[in-house]
């Protein structure tokens, strides 16, 4: 490793007070970077600085400590990163201010993330119509458990001692299998997916990726077009559903099985849900009345 490299991964904070924060010596460090690429001695002093003298003192600052200040640092950092990397940085009047309210937002999402439960984005919007009163604030199960409440028994989880239920999961399972899903990990997703609850909107497909992607450890491109492929949507069933109508028949087809293969390789195009025949002549059906009308 080079030896300037390595001094400036093991120094300390005193080797970092030479970086001061003027738009000038900014601009300079990312044309140095601009060279040297994000691995080098420059990149590595300065992404060292904004973490020192940036981010830790606002984690601090808003009173965070433990893992939570160390998950708010983390994520503060890597969004500060990729700000350096805009091209709409250097055009700035005041670049550090940019940078300071860049992580004092990241900072400050992940606090609501934690509150709400949710998405540093989705968490923002929550907050907001929560001072403006149109949503509670979740509260916290742990002293209505202490008080002997019992949560209702989830009526979303299907049974398990259905047989067509427990036929459409496995047939779901050997098709994933067959596409190189480990067997338990495949029959995992299909029971997750198959207990999803419907979206609370037509329009949202794409519902409850996330929780398949942290629950099981799949990718969150993955997740993603597993939940989109095995759900589908209000005008194109999904694989679930077209298992439970078609049976094994549903699993053959050329579009059902390029699907499947998407989630195992990133580089094949996302897929859309395949249609089942009924769904399917009905559109062909429309489209000849829109041609003859």
């Amino acid at each position: 490793m080079d030896k300037d490299y390595r001094r400036a991964c093991d120094g300390t904070p005193e080797d970092l007070a030479e970086i001061a924060k003027r738009r000038d010596d900014l601009l300079e460090r990312l044309d140095a970077i601009a060279v040297e690429g994000w691995d080098g001695p420059t990149a590595t002093d300065l992404l060292r600085f904004v973490r020192s003298h940036l981010v830790r003192p606002l984690v601090v600052d808003v009173g965070l400590r433990g893992g939570a200040a160390s998950e708010a640092e983390a994520t503060a950092w890597e969004v500060l990163w990729l700000k350096l990397q805009e091209p709409s940085l250097r055009t700035a009047r005041s670049p550090w201010g940019v940078l300071w309210q860049t992580a004092r937002r990241a900072v400050l999402g992940e606090i609501l993330a934690q509150r709400w439960g949710a998405p540093p984005r989705r968490a923002w919007k929550l907050d907001a119509a929560e001072r403006a009163g149109r949503v509670l604030r979740p509260i916290a199960l742990e002293p209505l458990l202490a008080e002997g409440w019992q949560p209702a028994r989830d009526e979303a989880v299907p049974d398990a001692d259905d047989g067509t239920l427990a036929r459409v999961l496995a047939l779901t399972a050997s098709a994933l299998r067959s596409v190189g899903w480990p067997e338990d990990t495949a029959l995992s997703i299909a029971w997750e997916v198959a207990r999803f609850e419907a979206p609370a909107r037509a329009t949202s497909t794409i519902v409850g990726w996330r929780t398949l992607a942290k629950k099981l450890g799949v990718a969150p491109w993955q997740a993603r077009r597993l939940v989109w492929i095995l759900r589908g949507s209000s005008g194109s069933p999904g694989l679930l559903a077209r298992i439970a109508l078609e049976g094994a028949a549903a699993v053959n087809g050329a579009g059902t099985q390029a699907a499947l293969r998407s989630t195992r390789d990133r580089c094949l195009p996302s897929p859309t849900p395949p249609l089942s025949p009924a769904t399917a002549g009905r559109r062909h059906d429309a489209r000849v009345e829109r041609a003859a009308s």
